[in-house]
């Protein structure tokens, strides 16, 4: 996590405002546990070239009781218009707008609607 917190990647988890979710904090750790006891944490990273936001205050873990043994995390984002990180050195610049030419033939789908709650296993 330190490699990619140095690459400038962002962690969703520093946009959870002042929300608490109601899931484990296990004994001795400093941070949330994503699963049944709190002993591991997962995680959604932005890279720093990445044309979406977090949104402050829709970062969330939900207790996923009875359907898995790992909890949902769950993170509202945004699309930006540009990303400033970036504007700063000519070399980032360069490596941005040429990753942006290779990802030309992306496709995003947006869900609507609601899935019906699962009863688990």
């Amino acid at each position: 996590m330190r490699f990619l917190k140095s690459k400038q990647y962002t962690d969703a988890k520093d946009f959870s405002g002042e929300c608490e979710s109601m899931v484990v904090i296990a004994k001795g750790q400093s941070m949330q546990g994503t699963c049944k006891y709190g002993t591991r944490g997962d995680y959604i990273l932005a890279s720093p070239d990445c044309p979406y936001k977090f949104v402050l205050g829709l970062y969330s873990v939900l207790s996923s009781k009875g359907t898995s043994d790992h909890h949902i995390v769950k993170v509202d984002v945004t699309k930006c218009a540009n990303n400033p990180s970036h504007e700063s050195s000519s070399n980032n610049n360069k490596i941005t707008k040429k990753r942006r030419r290779q990802c030309k033939h992306r496709t995003v789908i947006k869900i609507t609607g609601t899935a019906p709650p699962s009863k688990g296993i």
